[in-house]
C-alpha cells in the first residue's frame, strides 16, 4: 500500500481506517501498554481556527482509554494542518526513538469547517499509535454533575431583584413659593433588562411669599412613581456609573397657612403633575452610593391663591407656573 493516502474528511472514518488497519504495525497495543507518545502539532498557515494540540490529544486519548501523552515518549508524531485553496491538508508522520520513519499519512478535506478533517486527524494518530483503536468504543465520558441544590428554605426564583434605598436633600422652583428647601426618601427597584422603577415621597416644608404676601405659607407633600431606562446598561455594560432616565407622575397635597386676615375656603388642595427625571448614580463604596438628579414637573391643574379685594394685578398670593423645577442630591445604600 503507498504510504500516502487521499480521503475527503466527511467520509473519511471508514475508508482511512480499513486503510491504516492494514498498515499500521503488527504489534497493537491495549491501553495498559500504550507506548509513551510526544505529539507536535502545528497549525500552519490559514488554520489558526483548527483546534489545537490539547484538543486532538484529549480525542486521542478518549479513542484509546488511555493517555500515552502523559508517559515518557518512545515514539514521536508530528502533524502538520494548513489551509489551501482546495481546501484543508494534514500531513502526519510517527518517528520511532532513534528517528526511524515508522509510518506517514496524509488527509484532505474540501473547504468549509476545520473540525471534520481534525476529528479524521486524531482517529489516525490513534490508529498510528493502537492499531486496535478502531475496534474499541470511545471511553464513556463521565456524567456531568448535578446542579447545585437551592439553599435550605430558599424558593426557587423568589430572589430579591437589585435596587437601593437613597435619602435625599434638594431645592426646587415653582412648586411653593420661590426657592424652597426640600426633602424626600425614595427606593429603586431594577426590572428586567435595562430598566428600573422608582418611587419617592417628598416635603416641602412651609415657604412664605415675599412681602407684602408674608401673611401667608405653603408647603407641599407629595409621592411620585417612575419608570427608568439605564442607556449605559446598553450602550456601556462595564461603567461603574449609572444614569437613569426617568419618566412618571407625582401625586400630592399642597396646604396653605394664613397667618392674618381670614381665609376663604380653607384646607389643603390635591396636586397631579407629570414628572420628568434624569439621575446619575456614583457609586462611593461597597454598597454605598450617591445621587445626583434634576427633575422637571407640569402641575395639572395650576394652583393659584388671592387675596379678595386688592387692586388688579396685585391680588396674587401664589399661582404655581407651567413648569417647575427641583434638584436632588443624596446618599443611598445599594444591595445586589
Amino acid at each position: 500500500m503507498k504510504g500516502r493516502a487521499r480521503v475527503r474528511a466527511r467520509a473519511a472514518t471508514p475508508t482511512l481506517a480499513l486503510a491504516l488497519l492494514a498498515a499500521a504495525p503488527a504489534g497493537a497495543a491495549g491501553p495498559a501498554t500504550l507506548p509513551g507518545v510526544h505529539l507536535s502539532w502545528v497549525r500552519g498557515d490559514g488554520a489558526g481556527v483548527c483546534p489545537d494540540a490539547a484538543a486532538i490529544e484529549a480525542e486521542v486519548t478518549e479513542r484509546l482509554g488511555g493517555n500515552p501523552f502523559a508517559r515518557a515518549p518512545t515514539q514521536f508524531i508530528e502533524a502538520v494542518i494548513t489551509q489551501k485553496t482546495e481546501g484543508f491538508q494534514v500531513t502526519i508522520a510517527m518517528r520511532g526513538g532513534e528517528g526511524k520513519l515508522l509510518g506517514s499519512r496524509a488527509l484532505t478535506s474540501s473547504p468549509g469547517d476545520c473540525q471534520s478533517i481534525a476529528t479524521a486527524a486524531a482517529l489516525t494518530i490513534a490508529i498510528l499509535i493502537d492499531p486496535d483503536a478502531l475496534a474499541r468504543a470511545p471511553a464513556p465520558k463521565p456524567a456531568p454533575p448535578p446542579p447545585p441544590q437551592p439553599a435550605a428554605g430558599a424558593a426557587p426564583g423568589n430572589r430579591m431583584p437589585a435596587g437601593r434605598v437613597t435619602a435625599l436633600a434638594g431645592a426646587g422652583w415653582g412648586l411653593v413659593p420661590g426657592v424652597a428647601p426640600g426633602a424626600g426618601l425614595a427606593a429603586t427597584v431594577d426590572a428586567p433588562g435595562p430598566f428600573a422603577i422608582g418611587v419617592t415621597a417628598v416635603l416641602y416644608p412651609e415657604q412664605r411669599p415675599d412681602p407684602p404676601d408674608d401673611g401667608f405659607a405653603f408647603g407641599l407633600t407629595y409621592g411620585e412613581l417612575a419608570g427608568c431606562w439605564l442607556p449605559l446598561a446598553q450602550l456601556a455594560p462595564a461603567a461603574r456609573l449609572r444614569v437613569e432616565l426617568c419618566a412618571g407622575a407625582a401625586v400630592g397635597v399642597l396646604h396653605a397657612v394664613v397667618f392674618a386676615a381670614t381665609p376663604t375656603a380653607p384646607g389643603q388642595r390635591w396636586t397631579f403633575a407629570p414628572a420628568q427625571l434624569t439621575r446619575l448614580i456614583i457609586p462611593i463604596y461597597g454598597g454605598l452610593v450617591g445621587e445626583l438628579a434634576v427633575e422637571a414637573t407640569e402641575p395639572l391643574p395650576r394652583r393659584a391663591f388671592f387675596i379678595a379685594g386688592r387692586p388688579a394685578g396685585m391680588e396674587t398670593v401664589f399661582a404655581q407656573p407651567a413648569v417647575t423645577l427641583a434638584g436632588w442630591g443624596g446618599v443611598g445604600l445599594r444591595w445586589k
